[in-house]
């Protein structure tokens, strides 16, 4: 049986999601899609762990060439209904990531890296795809004293590589991407409440 079937991506019950078809992604993605307007960034986009596509769908006005891939065929299935312009392939980051070196003008992993096996080994292979001064925007939990307290909430049982902020960082600094910005936040059923060490987003750039 899969793991990501559609049961996790509704019911708040395998995961933290109550009915993530209904999610305001506008709210959602608000954060990279103005970084997208400001810096008016083109060319190759990428969201790894795409989901049911939203945000590769918010992409298309800006870029040539928008790609989507999950370990997920039932997301993927709802994405490619989302979507029929962009370019949707299941992939699991930690086998691979079948796309060119030196291609992608953004990429985004949003709350994908904790899912994998290895959080420094799979950031090392998702940079390599960056254009030189390309972008990489990143979300994922961190090993916090706040988060330990209030752990009770994240029912996602596949979050198996949870690091601490300063393993973040090291890992950061060997994939050799420099630090644009970063933000701590909670986000209780996806409402973010800043400065809170329990989520953190950072823009890298290559």
């Amino acid at each position: 049986m899969e793991k990501f079937s559609k049961n996790y991506y509704k019911g708040y019950k395998e995961s933290n999601y109550l009915d993530y078809s209904k999610i305001n992604v506008k709210e959602q993605f608000k954060t990279i899609t103005s970084f997208i307007d400001k810096n008016k960034l083109s060319g190759n986009f990428l969201d790894i762990g795409c989901a049911f596509g939203f945000l590769v769908k918010e992409a298309e006005k800006n870029f040539k060439n928008t790609y989507g891939c999950d370990i997920s065929k039932y997301a993927l299935n709802q994405a490619k209904k989302n979507s029929s312009k962009s370019n949707f392939k299941i992939v699991d980051l930690d086998k691979s990531l079948p796309y060119p070196d030196n291609y992608f003008d953004l990429i985004t992993a949003l709350d994908v890296l904790e899912h994998t096996k290895n959080f420094s080994k799979n950031l090392e292979k998702i940079s390599k795809k960056l254009k030189k001064n390309g972008y990489l925007i990143v979300s994922f939990p961190i090993n916090s004293l706040l988060r330990r307290l209030f752990g009770f909430i994240d029912k996602d049982k596949t979050h198996i590589s949870v690091p601490t902020e300063k393993e973040a960082l090291k890992a950061i600094k060997k994939s050799g991407l420099k630090i644009i910005k970063k933000e701590k936040y909670f986000a209780p059923f996806f409402k973010r409440i800043r400065f809170l060490p329990v989520q953190m987003e950072i823009i890298l750039k290559k």
